[in-house]
């Protein structure tokens, strides 16, 4: 995984060079609570706030990428973020009930043709039939 500098709160810079290994991945996939904690326990606290963030901002890997931000401290995820960034991903990794990005279900009104825009239409002509002006 690539090592990241600390970021100004005011210039986070989210870039998709960070190298995550595949197996990682696929282990992060896999892994329980408890074995998410054993895997997290290799990493520093500067690497768990990079690869929270690499995770959180994938939409499959979203719930693991808070898990993984719910192992690391605010200082640590503003340190790498900012303030902003670091702030949101900690609150939402702690709020434990709410789904952050909850799935919207609208009811939308079926399609209708318009019965009003006009009327009764003239029958259709046939071209071929239609005389040739002289």
């Amino acid at each position: 995984m690539k090592n990241l500098s600390a970021r100004s709160s005011a210039t986070p810079q989210l870039d998709d060079d960070t190298f995550v290994p595949e197996e990682l991945i696929g282990r992060l996939h896999r892994a329980t609570e408890t074995t998410l904690l054993d895997l997290m326990d290799r990493f520093t606290s500067q690497e768990r706030a990079n690869l929270a963030m690499f995770c959180y901002r994938k939409a499959h890997l979203r719930r693991i990428g808070l898990a993984i931000a719910a192992t690391c401290d605010m200082p640590s995820l503003v340190a790498q973020w900012g303030t902003v960034l670091g702030q949101a991903i900690f609150a939402q990794s702690r709020d434990g009930g709410l789904d952050p990005d909850p799935v919207r279900v609208s009811h939308r009104p079926k399609i209708t043709l318009a019965r009003s825009a006009g009327g009764i239409r003239p029958p259709l002509i046939d071209i071929d039939d239609v005389p040739l002006p002289a």
